[in-house]
């Protein structure tokens, strides 16, 4: 795994066509939410991509900005290297001000930047659906830079906190079962936002048994295809 900081227009386009690319507004929504579907791809020979857009260093509000964002970015570059993971990329924004600093630090070009290099086989983001006002920014951004792009690429969209609303898109369940246990177990090393973690674990739980009904398989994850 390599970790990656974005520097504007440090990109060269090279044809790619085995990655996967997941924009995430903090660092643990991956694991919360789609973190089966990442192991399947990686042991599928997929190069998976995560793109990080804050480290949430608010999620501690009791501590100092650097110390939190360091922990943080510790605990998710012990998981990427873990997995497989190929590549880590970090924007590095503000928490909670999202919206505001991806106009600021030109996020769209980079996005854009990124998906040319890489010409993913498919996107995956957070939902519309989310509350979280962090979350809602990224889906807005990445789908509107994705929409932007002469090459149409797949978009699929994954909620982290929010129960999915009832959409028309098509829906994706993915069997994780041969995943789900060791992805427990990783979530839980997401030590600093233990309190988050421990309050998401029943949740997580139920919705990948529920999910894997609907799937005919033990454990599954849903995804929506937006584009």
């Amino acid at each position: 795994m390599i970790r990656v900081r974005i520097p504007v227009g440090a990109f060269q386009n090279k044809k790619m066509t085995n990655n996967i690319l997941f924009l995430c507004p903090h660092d643990d929504d991956l694991t919360i939410a789609s973190l089966g579907y990442v192991l399947k791809l990686i042991d599928d020979g997929k190069s998976v991509i995560q793109i990080i857009f804050s480290k949430g260093a608010m999620s501690h509000p009791h501590f100092k900005e650097d110390v939190i964002k360091e922990i943080r970015e510790r605990e998710t570059e012990k998981i990427a290297n873990k997995i497989g993971l190929k590549k880590l990329i970090y924007f590095d924004l503000k928490d909670m001000e999202l919206k505001k600093e991806i106009q600021a630090h030109d996020i769209k070009s980079k996005i854009k930047n990124i998906i040319e290099k890489y010409k993913p086989e498919r996107i995956l983001t957070v939902s519309s659906s989310e509350t979280h006002p962090d979350h809602r920014t990224v889906n807005e951004v990445v789908l509107n830079v994705v929409d932007s792009l002469k090459k149409k690429y797949p978009v699929y969209t994954f909620n982290v906190w929010t129960r999915p609303k009832l959409m028309q898109n098509p829906i994706i369940y993915v069997d994780i079962s041969k995943y789900f246990w060791k992805k427990i177990k990783i979530l839980q090393q997401h030590r600093s936002q233990w309190l988050s973690i421990y309050l998401q674990l029943i949740p997580v739980i139920f919705r990948a048994k529920y999910y894997g009904i609907k799937n005919n398989c033990k454990y599954a994850e849903k995804f929506e295809r937006v584009r």
